[in-house]
C-alpha cells in the first residue's frame, strides 16, 4: 500500500531550526473541526519559535488552503490518504514515518489518533508521547457498535497509564470527565485553546460585503450558527429558537454556516418549514470563517455537549457576543460578554438572544469591545502556544 511522504516539500528550513527540537504531530484531518484549527494555529506558532514541525494526517489531498497554509510556513506534511486509523498498512506507514523523522515528541490529537499515534510511537521508539483530548466524551465513528465503544473505550484507559508521558486537554471539564473515566490525573494538563487575533477581528468591509451576498440588510439583527450539522450540536435547537425570534422581531435573520437544509432531520425541516425562510440562510463550510464572524451580531451554539470550542473564540475575537448552552468551559470563556443557557431550552436561548439584541448601539458597541478584549487577554493563540512548549521541554528532559 502506498503512502504519500512529505506532500510538502520545505525548500529551506525555518530560520534558527539547526539543532531545534522536533515535534511530530498526528491527527485525522487538516481541516473540518476545532482541534485541526488549533493544531495548525499551533503548528505555525511553533515553528516561528524555532521548533521543527511535521505533521502526519489521514487525508490531506482534499485539504488543499489548509495544506497550502502549513507549507508556506515551511512544515513537513505526510498525508497517508488511507482510511481506517488501526488498519495494518496505516499502522505500518504511521510507524515508518516516526521511525525515519525521529521526533523529539509525538503530539497525537483527539482519541482515535491517541490510541493508534502512541502504540505506533512506542514501536517506533519514540518514548515521549503527548496526547490530545478536544472532546468530553469518546465520540463514536460511523458504523461503530457499543461494543466497539466500549473496547475502545477500555484501551483508551488502560494505554492513558502507559504510553503518554503528558494528557493535554483543552477542556477543564473535560479534563474531569476523563479522570472520571480512568485516565491518570497526574500525566494530565489543563491549557486552553488559543486563537489568532490578527485574522479573527473585527471587519467593517467583511460585514458589509457577506450582508450584501446574502441579501441581508445593513440594519437587520443577524444570529448566526458555525459548525457541523451534528447530532452534539442540536441543531433543532437552534432553529426552534430562531423560530421563536423570527416570530418576535419582523427584521431579525438568521445564518447557519457549515451544511445544506437537506442535512437536517425530518424534526428539524418540519421547524424550519414554519419560518420565512427569506430570513433564513444556509451557507456551506468556508475556509474563510474569520470573514463570516463580522456579518453577525450574536452567535450562538445550541450543542449538548462541548469541551471548548474554536467557534466561540473566533467569534469573540471578531467582537461577536456569544450565547451557548452550559457545557464545557463555554461559561469559562465568554465570562460577562455574552450568555449561557440550559441545554435543550430553545425558549431560554432565544430570550437570551433578544435580550442582547435589545441592548443600545452604545451598550452593544461596549459588549463588542469587551468581548474581543477578553480573547486578547486570556485566550491567545500565542500564551496557548507557550504553555505547549513548556510542556514539551519538560517532557523532553524528564527521565
Amino acid at each position: 500500500m502506498s503512502v504519500e511522504r512529505n506532500i510538502t516539500k520545505v525548500v529551506s528550513p525555518p530560520e534558527g531550526a539547526a539543532g531545534a527540537r522536533t515535534v511530530l504531530h498526528f491527527i485525522g484531518n487538516l481541516g473540518g473541526g476545532g482541534a485541526e484549527t488549533m493544531m495548525r494555529n499551533l503548528v505555525t506558532h511553533f515553528v516561528h519559535r524555532g521548533w521543527r514541525q511535521i505533521v502526519v494526517a489521514m487525508r490531506v489531498k482534499c485539504w488543499p488552503q489548509e495544506l497550502a497554509e502549513l507549507q508556506a510556513c515551511g512544515v513537513v506534511v505526510h498525508g497517508l490518504e488511507m482510511d481506517g486509523l488501526l488498519r495494518r498498512g496505516t499502522l505500518t506507514a504511521l510507524t515508518g514515518i516516526m521511525k525515519t523523522e525521529r521526533p523529539d515528541v509525538v503530539q497525537t490529537w483527539m482519541h482515535h489518533a491517541d490510541l493508534v499515534g502512541g502504540v505506533c510511537a512506542w514501536f517506533a521508539g519514540v518514548p515521549k508521547i503527548v496526547w490530545g483530548i478536544h472532546c468530553r466524551e469518546v465520540v463514536s465513528n460511523p458504523g461503530d457498535s457499543r461494543l466497539r465503544m466500549a473496547i475502545f473505550e477500555q484501551m483508551l484507559k488502560a494505554c492513558s497509564r502507559r504510553l503518554p508521558s503528558k494528557i493535554v486537554s483543552c477542556s477543564d471539564v473535560a479534563l474531569d470527565d476523563h479522570v472520571k473515566l480512568g485516565f491518570p490525573r497526574e500525566r494530565m494538563r489543563w491549557i486552553p485553546n488559543g486563537i489568532d487575533s490578527q485574522r479573527f477581528r473585527p471587519d467593517a468591509v467583511s460585514r458589509a460585503q457577506q450582508r450584501a451576498g446574502w441579501g441581508i440588510p445593513t440594519e437587520a439583527a443577524v444570529v448566526g450558527f458555525v459548525g457541523r450539522f451534528h447530532e452534539m450540536k442540536q441543531v433543532g435547537v437552534f432553529l426552534r429558537a430562531a423560530e421563536i425570534l423570527l416570530q418576535e422581531m419582523s427584521a431579525a435573520h438568521v445564518v447557519l454556516c457549515g451544511g445544506v437544509a437537506e442535512d437536517l432531520s425530518g424534526a428539524e425541516r418540519e421547524a424550519l418549514a414554519r419560518m420565512d425562510l427569506s430570513r433564513v440562510h444556509f451557507v456551506p463550510f468556508r475556509s474563510d470563517p474569520q470573514c463570516l464572524y463580522p456579518a453577525l451580531d450574536v452567535f450562538s451554539l445550541s450543542s449538548r455537549t462541548e469541551a471548548f470550542p474554536m467557534t466561540v473564540l473566533e467569534a469573540m475575537a471578531c467582537g461577536i457576543p456569544c450565547v451557548t448552552t452550559d457545557v464545557g468551559d463555554c461559561a469559562r470563556i465568554i465570562g460577562q460578554t455574552g450568555a449561557t443557557v440550559p441545554v435543550g431550552n430553545a425558549e431560554a436561548l432565544a430570550a437570551a438572544w433578544l435580550g442582547l439584541l435589545a441592548e443600545s448601539s452604545e451598550a452593544k458597541q461596549a459588549r463588542r469591545t469587551k468581548t474581543r478584549e477578553r480573547i486578547l487577554s486570556e485566550f491567545s493563540i500565542e500564551r496557548a502556544a507557550t504553555a505547549y512548549l513548556r510542556l514539551y521541554e519538560e517532557v523532553v528532559q524528564s527521565i
